[in-house]
């Protein structure tokens, strides 16, 4: 199996990932958003095997790793397919545990119809196999009462009161994020020529969470390589898989290019 490009621990497949994924290493952590359906045109290539992908996925997922898995349902009929509910169940069935349900909230509304309310938002599945071996998780929420003394009691399981844990501690400036992101849309980046990007700021944010520098990220369905400019950026090793050659090249570039500034 020869790599489409191969660099300083970034490597890109060219090929159907039904085929790569049994081949290639064990993997951390996967980071990857799959076709919604028909919503976009990547060439004709939008149907896959997503029952058979869960199970190489489980198999060449490290104990503790984790998949993110960023997914919408399209609208078909006036209702929505419920797809992404069926991949996350597929997912659990194969072995892996819901380890969270993330919300990806839009900065800018997409296909509005006129019987529902803006849709603006996106599920990012977690899913571990066993407890995940890493979580590097991101304080960068601005805490309302920094400044002031933790207090006050906490109910137990059975009813009865207790102090806080962290009773008179000092909040911080900033807090861990909850588990809805407000990022903005790739639509606000450079265009590369892809239809359907992942936000870079996704993929930054959960390379950093779920892996540390060194450790090797996946992407299936890799596209224009954003989760894998993500993990060069962040000094991890990177797998990627693309069916459609045009987008392996301006994958290729992109990983060309200098480290981009965190």
């Amino acid at each position: 199996m020869k790599p489409y490009f191969e660099e300083d621990g970034i490597t890109i497949y060219h090929g159907d990932c039904m085929q790569v994924l049994a081949e290639i290493e064990n993997v951390h952590c996967t980071v990857t958003s799959p076709p919604y359906g028909s919503i976009r045109e990547y060439g004709g290539y939008f149907e896959f095997e997503w029952r058979e992908t869960f199970a190489l996925l489980w198999h060449c997922t490290l104990e503790g790793g984790v998949v993110v898995w960023n997914a919408a349902d399209q609208v078909i009929d006036g209702s929505e397919t419920g797809i992404s509910f069926r991949q996350m169940l597929r997912g659990m069935e194969c072995g892996f545990r819901l380890h969270d349900t993330m919300i990806y909230c839009k900065e800018s509304v997409t296909y509005p119809d006129c019987n529902r309310y803006l849709p603006a938002f996106e599920y990012m599945f977690i899913l571990s196999k066993g407890a995940p071996l890493h979580f590097n998780g991101i304080k960068d929420r601005k805490n309302l009462h920094a400044g002031s003394t933790i207090h006050g009691p906490q109910r137990l399981a059975d009813g009865r009161m207790e102090p806080k844990c962290r009773d008179g501690q000092i909040v911080p400036d900033f807090g861990l994020r909850l588990n809805w992101w407000i990022l903005n849309p790739a639509s606000t980046e450079p265009s590369n020529g892809h239809p359907a990007r992942m936000p870079s700021s996704m993929a930054r944010g959960h390379v950093r969470t779920w892996t540390d520098p060194g450790e090797t990220v996946l992407d299936p369905f890799m596209g224009s390589g954003t989760t894998l400019r993500a993990a060069k950026d962040l000094g991890r090793r990177a797998i990627g898989i693309e069916i459609e050659e045009k987008y392996c090249e301006i994958a290729a570039k992109r990983l060309a290019q200098k480290v981009l500034p965190l």
